[in-house]
């Protein structure tokens, strides 16, 4: 059967996404401000528009599908002219942050055009000598042959992995399988690209509906098959909800995640998380949170399950630091540094740098990249990178 959006729209054919140029620069950081940012500051580089036209996931519990930047057009877009816009603005900075590809769709999706224009970026990232990390569902291992791919320790690749197949085709049915999604970890370790798992969101009431009493159980299986294939980190969140409904939509994201508990796991597990997911707002959050007792319980059991499987562990926002697996730079687990040209016109890791500038070099009068102005929890201005 055809799926169509809450709007009654037709979803876009998956994998036909239709060239279009970017008219503006892609320089642009985390819009999170104040102490509670967890966030380190990257440049943040989408493949596509925002918005569920734009990737052929169409997951249910998607933030940028109904934010109020999304681009509702009826067909699929990709942007055809990244390498030269990123290479316009590499010209002109001699200090670039990591990238982070990319936060509102998925650039590895199953889309030939995406694909394609995923691989000419990552070729200038590579060229140019930056730090970049790659967050999706789908298998980069399309990337491998690239120069330089696998080879240094600036790269990074976040799988994204809500559950065990039961939550997946509940949550995200048109994503790749959990055994693809596990299998993408397991190729980037091979090729020694440092691989982790976002477990987002954990959504503890399908699973204690769906597992009863093995619910624990069940979920450190899922870490011990994370581990297995050779994930490092994990970062949770059990989910921002928005209770917002985006204009002509049928539902809210909490609405739309209510009806899939309540038909695909029971009214009483829909039941019991409406009462627990309750109104928060932070600098960072905004919209309905899993009260902050289960919270902490919940994530305090995870780090300790991923720590005695050897991986770390950090929740998303959700807690303070001090919650998440000591010594970490970011709460994404890998360390990726700023870069600074050098006067082979490449850019070369700045030492001893974790891009968690407001964290790490927090007062610090000459922190090692020689701009302390950067070391707030704010966006970047642009005018500091230069």
């Amino acid at each position: 059967m055809e799926q169509t959006p809450d709007d009654g729209r037709a979803l876009p054919p998956s994998g036909r996404h239709m060239p279009v140029r970017k008219r503006t620069s892609t320089l642009h950081d985390f819009p999170y401000k104040g102490p509670r940012r967890k966030c380190f500051h990257p440049w943040i580089i989408n493949l596509t528009p925002p918005g569920r036209a734009h990737c052929v996931h169409d997951c249910s519990f998607c933030y940028a599908r109904d934010a109020i930047y999304a681009d509702p057009g009826d067909g699929a877009r990709v942007y055809a002219n990244l390498p030269e816009l990123i290479e316009r603005d590499l010209t002109r900075l001699s200090l670039v942050p990591p990238v982070l590809l990319c936060t509102t769709t998925d650039p590895c999706q199953a889309s030939d055009a995406v694909r394609r224009e995923t691989r000419r970026v990552v070729e200038v990232l590579l060229r140019w000598g930056l730090s970049f990390a790659i967050t999706t569902k789908s298998d980069p291992s399309f990337l491998a042959d690239l120069p330089g791919f696998g080879a240094h320790d600036r790269q990074a690749v976040l799988v994204s992995i809500e559950g065990p197949p039961e939550v997946l085709r509940l949550l995200s049915p048109r994503a790749p399988s959990f055994h693809a999604r596990l299998q993408a970890v397991r190729r980037m370790a091979v090729l020694g690209v440092w691989a982790g798992v976002r477990l987002d969101p954990y959504l503890r009431h399908i699973f204690q509906g769906l597992y009863g009493d093995l619910w624990w159980q069940r979920t450190e299986g899922l870490l011990s098959e994370f581990a297995a294939a050779g994930c490092r980190h994990v970062t949770g969140s059990t989910g921002r909800l928005d209770n917002r409904k985006a204009p002509g939509a049928r539902s809210s994201l909490v609405g739309r995640l209510l009806e899939i508990v309540r038909a695909g796991v029971s009214p009483e597990a829909a039941e019991r998380m409406e009462l627990d997911y309750v109104r928060g707002w932070s600098g960072t959050c905004r919209g309905l949170v899993l009260r902050e007792d289960l919270r902490r319980e919940l994530h305090g059991r995870l780090r300790a399950a991923c720590e005695q499987r050897g991986m770390t562990y950090a929740s998303c926002q959700e807690l303070p630091e001090s919650c998440d697996s000591p010594g970490l730079g970011t709460c994404e687990g890998f360390v990726l540094p700023y870069c600074r040209k050098g006067p082979d016109g490449r850019f070369h890791p700045v030492p001893r740098c974790t891009a968690n500038c407001h964290v790490a070099c927090s007062g610090e009068a000459a922190p090692p990249c020689g701009r302390p102005e950067l070391a707030r929890p704010e966006p970047y201005r642009r005018g500091l990178l230069r």
